[in-house]
């Protein structure tokens, strides 16, 4: 059974598809790019990450919830973008090295970050 997060992830998600509009620049403008976004899971940072990978960057998301990640993770590459989720807690210190590794580890590099975690 989905927890209520996810319903809620699920709903918010089919409303941002249906509001979608075209972008106004090449869909290759950021092509061989990556971009690690905290927050990338859920909301503003989820859209972030859609914007960048509709526009040919990698993406990975840093979130705290590994069932929101693994959701927006498949979300993603339903629409064709490589996207990847690390869980970790920007609060902590080491999870945000961990996130940089990781991000290295799977792409090669990093060129862009974006913090959008909020944070409670």
């Amino acid at each position: 059974m989905l927890s209520r997060s996810l319903i809620h992830l699920s709903k918010r998600i089919v409303l941002q598809r249906t509001m979608a509009t075209e972008s106004p620049y090449k869909a290759n403008i950021l092509a061989n790019q990556v971009a690690l976004v905290t927050g990338g899971s859920s909301g503003i940072g989820l859209e972030i990450c859609r914007q960048l990978g509709k526009h040919g960057c990698n993406v990975v998301m840093m979130g705290r919830r590994a069932e929101v990640l693994r959701l927006a993770e498949k979300m993603l590459a339903d629409e064709g973008i490589r996207a990847y989720g690390v869980q970790g807690d920007v609060r902590i210190p080491e999870d945000g090295v961990k996130a940089v590794k990781s991000t290295v580890e799977k792409f090669g590099k990093l060129d862009c970050l974006v913090n959008g975690a909020a944070g409670k």
